[in-house]
């Protein structure tokens, strides 16, 4: 799991100071997701070949872990739809693995998060990143980050579980609305 991100797809999150925030225009945009819905029983074929496997959201890693599945990384903040979410604590308590927390608020992407997901990527061992706060936009931390070649699974509200692959497309389409992000002083 040591393949090491690229430092020049991840542009402004190497910059921030303090957080960037997603402006209410680009929230329309970024609801539609840029992978793929996948179901459970096309998760099989659909992951083979993963350089490494993240996953973001509570019911993605738990739905991920109950049916045999390993990620490397899991980014979760115990809510799902703004609810407490325990099923997942339980099951992560019984996953080997590097727990770390973070704090970053709803509609942001934090230096603190991003400096986690670095390490995480760097690491030999899974980790398992608590948020305090929101983790939706971690997501799009981990495509603009993560080796090409990697997977990553995030929820899609009220449509089920995305599938997408880290190539330069898909990476530099998460950098792009990166870009386009507030960054806070």
């Amino acid at each position: 799991m040591s393949t090491e991100s690229s430092p020049s797809r991840s542009g402004k999150l190497n910059r921030i100071k303090r957080a960037l925030s997603l402006p209410e225009s680009m929230r329309e945009q970024l609801s539609t997701g840029l992978g793929s819905v996948v179901s459970i029983d096309e998760l099989s074929k659909e992951l083979k070949g993963c350089e490494m496997l993240m996953a973001v959201g509570d019911m993605v890693s738990f739905t991920l872990l109950e049916h045999g599945f390993a990620p490397d990384l899991i980014v979760y903040d115990l809510k799902t739809e703004r609810r407490a979410y325990t099923s997942l604590a339980e099951r992560l308590d019984l996953y080997e693995g590097v727990h770390v927390k973070v704090n970053n608020p709803a509609g942001m992407i934090t230096a603190e998060l991003v400096g986690e997901l670095d390490e995480a990527l760097k690491r030999d061992v899974p980790t398992k990143l608590q948020v305090e706060g929101e983790e939706d936009l971690a997501a799009l931390a981990c495509a603009a980050m993560a080796p090409l070649g990697s997977c990553l699974m995030y929820g899609v509200p009220g449509k089920g579980m995305a599938l997408l692959r880290i190539d330069e497309r898909s990476a530099g389409l998460a950098s792009e609305f990166i870009e386009r992000m507030e960054e806070l002083d």
